[in-house]
Formats: C-alpha cells, sequence, structure tokens
C-alpha cells in the first residue's frame, strides 16, 4: 500500500462517525486500564465494586460494551477516580494535568488529610491528537 493510498483511506474514515465514537472508547479504555494497574485492581475486583461480572468488565476493556455515561462514571468511582470530559478542536493536543489541592476531606471518615508535595503522585499527563 502507497502512502498516498493510506492517506485517502484514512480521510475517508475521518468523515464517519464512528471512526470519532472508536476514538473516543479508545480513550477512556486506555484510561480504565492504567487506573486499574495503577490501583492493582482486577477484572473481577472491579466487577464486585460495581455489581457486575467481570465478562462485562471485559467487553468494557475491549471496547465491544456500547457504555453509557452512567456506566462510564460507576466505573471511574468505583477507582475513586472521576470522568472528566473535554471538547476539543479536531486534531488539537489535549494536555491533562490532575493537581489534587493541598487538603482534601476524606470521604470515608470525613476527617481532613493534609497532602504534602512529597505525598503527591506524579501528575497524569495524557496526550490526545
Amino acid at each position: 500500500m502507497t502512502q498516498a493510498t493510506a492517506r485517502s483511506l484514512y480521510e475517508e474514515a475521518e468523515k464517519h462517525l464512528s471512526y470519532w465514537v472508536e476514538g473516543a472508547i479508545i480513550d477512556f479504555t486506555e484510561e480504565l486500564c492504567r487506573v486499574m494497574e495503577e490501583k492493582g485492581v482486577s477484572r473481577a475486583e472491579l466487577a464486585r465494586r460495581i455489581g457486575s461480572s467481570p465478562a462485562y468488565i471485559t467487553k468494557i476493556l475491549r471496547g465491544n460494551s456500547n457504555f453509557t455515561l452512567s456506566s462510564m462514571v460507576r466505573v471511574a468511582r468505583a477507582l475513586e477516580h472521576e470522568v472528566h470530559i473535554h471538547l476539543a478542536r479536531p486534531y488539537a493536543m489535549t494536555r491533562w494535568i490532575d493537581e489534587l489541592p493541598p487538603a482534601r476531606v476524606s470521604i470515608a471518615s470525613e476527617a481532613t488529610v493534609p497532602v504534602g508535595k512529597a505525598a503527591l503522585p506524579a501528575p497524569a499527563l495524557i496526550e490526545v491528537a
């Protein structure tokens, strides 16, 4: 396949909504995998936390599930995360940097937990084309 042919196939794909939907699904599932690995949460454990089956989690991670915004939030909350959505122009470079406030309230105990600079994890930086 020549470079010109590949380029024309790519340009044709970009004309279809499914191309853009699949890109969003890939972004979400890659983030989900990253957080699960970071927290040491298995598919079975995540399924237990949301009251579902490990097969459902596998479908989500493969991008085979037509998940809703509600299910995305449910999965994120089960991992003690939030879903943030950002609209950008096509092909814009988006950089996400998660910064925690200097102190946060623990949901479990309602006690204030100070978070010093040394205690903060490295900020997540995700580049989306």
